[in-house]
């Protein structure tokens, strides 16, 4: 498989499928969703469909844990994460059970599906859980490392995988501190800090302008916050760019490192999915859908090109 040119999903679930038809250990749990490269395997003993139970899916997936066996879970992020969040905090969080859930469709990558599939507010349940960490997958060889490492991660683990080929920027060693950071010259003036798909679009603003520097969180709980601390005390303004919510998505969390390190003197700015309406929105198109709530390629430039 060319790992640049192939969607997201299927470079992740094949190598997850070679582990699983490698290791007599290993369990595969979904809730009657898709994927393509786990077609073949699905009538496999060891793959389970719980079907339209969230609830149940974590409890069996927490009872094969608890005796030993690894376990993967996937479906779409808001019904795992939503539907089943009392069952992930305690059958999982609470007793740290190596278990990873696996959500797919973060953001509006599912557009058409309506408001039921827009994972805009996942993060934030997952956040409460202190056991879980979040990992990000917007990279194609991002998710290549992390799919071929998946029985090495330790504890619960919530990792949000989008579709499509996604550019393949990722260095290993951006592992190290949980983030990328890509500064792009030493003015200093702006810094966003995005995280997901917000940051294969925010990357296409350093190739046009050099008023800013950007940095993608690869991990959402256990970064290297003293790094970051020391990367945004060089800029003057920072703004947190979100395809999910404020409350639902890493702004809090960025807020968290501002506050504790009393960055008093910055201007701070949050280009995020609204809070004050809901998202009902259809459409084929994931880009009209951020066009229409403003938080767009173009609107970003609007807010760097207003700072001064």
């Amino acid at each position: 498989m060319k790992i640049d040119y192939s969607d997201i999903r299927d470079i992740f679930f094949d190598n997850i499928k070679k582990i699983f038809l490698n290791n007599k250990n290993f369990y595969i749990l979904t809730n009657d969703a898709d994927v393509f490269a786990l077609q073949k395997i699905k009538n496999h003993k060891r793959f389970i469909d719980a079907g339209v139970c969230e609830q149940n899916l974590i409890n069996i997936a927490s009872g094969l844990a608890k005796k030993n066996k690894k376990v993967l879970i996937y479906g779409f992020c808001n019904f795992l994460c939503h539907r089943a969040y009392e069952q992930i905090k305690i059958n999982i969080g609470s007793m740290n059970l190596p278990v990873a859930i696996v959500g797919i469709g973060p953001g509006f990558s599912f557009p058409y599906d309506g408001p039921t599939h827009h994972g805009i507010q996942d993060i934030s349940n997952i956040l409460t859980i202190p056991e879980l960490e979040i990992y990000n997958l917007s990279d194609n060889r991002y998710a290549d490392y992390i799919s071929k490492n998946i029985l090495k991660i330790k504890g619960p683990k919530y990792i949000r995988l989008e579709k499509g080929i996604c550019s393949s920027d990722f260095k290993i060693k951006n592992m190290i501190n949980g983030f990328e950071y890509l500064p792009n010259n030493n003015s200093y003036n702006s810094l966003i800090i995005t995280t997901g798909f917000f940051a294969q679009l925010a990357k296409k603003i350093l190739k046009t302008t050099k008023k800013c520097s950007l940095l993608n969180l690869l991990i959402i709980r256990k970064f290297n916050k003293k790094k970051l601390a020391s990367i945004i005390k060089k800029y003057q303004n920072i703004l947190i760019y979100d395809e999910n919510t404020y409350f639902g998505g890493i702004s809090p969390v960025i807020n968290q490192v501002i506050i504790e390190n009393k960055f008093i003197d910055k201007k701070i700015i949050y280009l995020t999915c609204p809070e004050n309406l809901q998202i009902f929105k259809y459409s084929n198109d994931r880009m009209k859908i951020l066009k229409d709530l403003n938080i767009n390629l173009n609107d970003l430039k609007k807010k760097l090109n207003s700072l001064k």
